[in-house]
């Protein structure tokens, strides 16, 4: 989440931990006592059971999903939990581009089928094939777009905010903006969002500050997080094709991974023979 442009207004009563628990619970109601979560981003105030402002952003989840997430951290918290900003990130299955086009004209040219750099790619692979720079070449070729199915496809992202309802039967949206791509200035598209002191706070709003003082967050900023996180998704898919490109071609061999070496390592029977 983005750091607010307005750092000092965050001088409150002491935080909670700077560790975050495995996960938060205890949520009421009849089908959420067992729920257990644990929010992408929170702000929580010492002596509460449930962050006063919880983050939500997905990739495998639905928008609906997160606005699901949000109904729980916001009605079955007993009020703690005052905001829930969503971040929603979904991607366009389109195909790729400048590979497909070439073939297009090569064979309207009469030249047959091109061999696109894909293919010779995955050609090359042998028993020498290093895989972390097998995924490393998907990498570039993705940024190239010469991958038939990119890595990560077109990208929309939109940020929501909501607070429970005075009544407290359900949840009601009251900013809402796309992040990726970026809103248009001459629009009138806004550049930045707002939670009050009294929004996060309630009545622990210190005396000599103004409830309705905003903590701000900026969108451009925001963009580039989300912009970020992409590079990280772009190479866990890279090394996950790697693998899946080497086992097609028979030369992938499998290995302990660093969780099977610890279970193997520290399990009580292994360790008594």
């Amino acid at each position: 989440m983005a750091v607010p442009s307005r750092p000092e207004l965050l001088a409150v009563p002491p935080w909670g931990p700077a560790g975050p628990p495995d996960a938060f619970a205890g949520f009421n109601g009849d089908w959420s006592g067992s729920s257990e979560k644990l929010p992408d981003a929170y702000i929580k105030l010492r002596g509460t059971k449930f962050p006063e402002v919880v983050c939500e952003a997905g990739w495998a989840e639905t928008h609906k999903d997160l606005v699901d997430d949000a109904r729980l951290w916001l009605l079955h918290t007993g009020g703690e939990t005052k905001v829930v900003i969503v971040l929603s990130f979904t991607e366009t299955n389109t195909g790729n581009t400048l590979e497909t086009e070439n073939e297009i004209v090569g064979a309207q040219m009469g030249k047959g089928r091109k061999r696109t750099a894909e293919e010779m790619m995955i050609e090359s692979i042998d028993a020498l094939t290093n895989f972390n720079e097998l995924a490393q070449r998907l990498t570039d070729l993705n940024q190239q777009a010469k991958l038939r199915k990119p890595l990560v496809r077109d990208l929309k992202a939109t940020l929501h905010v909501y607070p429970a309802c005075e009544n407290r039967k359900d949840i009601i949206e009251v900013f809402g903006t796309t992040v990726v791509p970026s809103p248009s200035v001459d629009a009138g598209e806004p550049r930045e969002f707002g939670i009050t002191l009294k929004d996060v706070l309630g009545d622990r709003v210190p005396e000599d500050q103004d409830p309705m003082d905003r903590i701000i967050f900026s969108l451009p900023e925001l963009k580039e997080f989300a912009t970020d996180s992409l590079l990280d998704t772009e190479g866990f898919r890279a090394t996950r094709r790697a693998k899946k490109l080497m086992k097609e071609t028979g030369v992938w061999e499998d290995k302990e991974t660093f969780a099977q070496y610890k279970r193997r390592r520290y399990d009580p029977e292994r360790i008594s023979k």
